[in-house]
């Protein structure tokens, strides 16, 4: 029989030590004492491991509830065993769990449609000027993340120099890299058709560097991610469905996954690993109708 009871106070000063969070601490300990309660019953220190875990996965459903209590034990007994208390024990009952993957949210051939005609309709009704334009940035803001399946950090650190129309090309700046995308025919025509727009409309940011502007109290400086959220939020609650930068540009991901065999296709949106481009792709639902 195995009591590691009285080392739980210990512990949790040697967790203070290490500079842990109040809650890191206090939830350590607490699973440090639970696991402590079944030692005091269990012949040797796998048989306590081997309730411990059987109790965890009785109690918790979450996979990461699971995992951050083992690793509150495996930290225990580490500590434990730096002191001389315990020996060796079977790592693998303390060993994570694999996540559950989750299928990533696509949206549909009929409703990519209803995205791509929701700001070009609100440009063809509109009563105003600022409405107009207003409708036109935005129908060329969806284009260009249904196309090129860029982030919207990405989109808002768009410049004009960015876009070399000669090669119907596009830099795309990074936090930490930049690529080169190519452009359609059709989009860079309707980027030039915005920025013809909002020159009329608003002479004064003429020489403004930047591509997606407001009409807010910055004049010439560019919107904000959290405007395209607002953009994708507007537009989902007029058509009755959840439309997110994330779902276009995972749909023109998935596009290009389909179509394309290229060994450097995970370069083009952006991911610094293969396995990254690779795991998006299992998680695309099989039917997308």
């Amino acid at each position: 029989m195995l009591d590691v009871l009285a080392h739980v106070k210990a512990f949790e000063a040697y967790l203070k030590s290490l500079n842990r969070s109040v809650h890191t601490v206090k939830q350590y300990t607490i699973d440090a004492n639970q696991f402590a309660s079944i030692t005091k019953n269990s012949a040797d220190l796998d048989e306590a491991l081997q309730r411990y875990t059987s109790e965890i996965q009785e109690t918790y459903t979450s996979v990461n509830s699971i995992n951050r209590k083992y690793a509150a034990i495996r930290q225990f007994l580490g500590f434990l065993q730096t002191r001389g208390v315990i020996g060796v024990y079977d790592s693998l009952l303390l060993q994570k769990l694999a996540k559950e993957q989750t299928a990533l949210n696509v949206l549909t051939t009929k409703q990519l449609k209803q995205a791509l005609h929701f700001w070009p309709h609100q440009f063809d009704i509109a009563l105003h000027e600022e409405h107009a334009w207003l409708a036109l940035r935005n129908t060329a803001i969806t284009y260009t993340i249904a196309e090129l399946a860029i982030k919207p950090a990405e989109l808002v650190r768009m410049q004009w120099k960015h876009v070399d129309e000669e090669t119907n090309e596009l830099t795309v700046i990074s936090s930490k890299s930049y690529r080169i995308l190519l452009l359609s025919k059709e989009l860079i025509a309707l980027l030039q058709r915005y920025k013809e727009h909002t020159h009329a409309f608003m002479p004064l940011t003429e020489h403004s560097p930047f591509v997606w502007l407001g009409v807010g109290n910055k004049l010439g400086e560019p919107i904000s991610v959290k405007t395209i959220e607002r953009i994708f939020k507007a537009m989902s609650e007029q058509l009755g469905i959840k439309v997110t930068a994330t779902n276009l540009r995972y749909q023109a991901i998935l596009k290009e996954i389909n179509e394309s065999e290229d060994e450097q296709l995970f370069r083009q949106f952006g991911y610094a690993r293969k396995w990254v481009l690779n795991e998006r792709g299992q998680r695309f639902p099989k039917n997308n109708e």
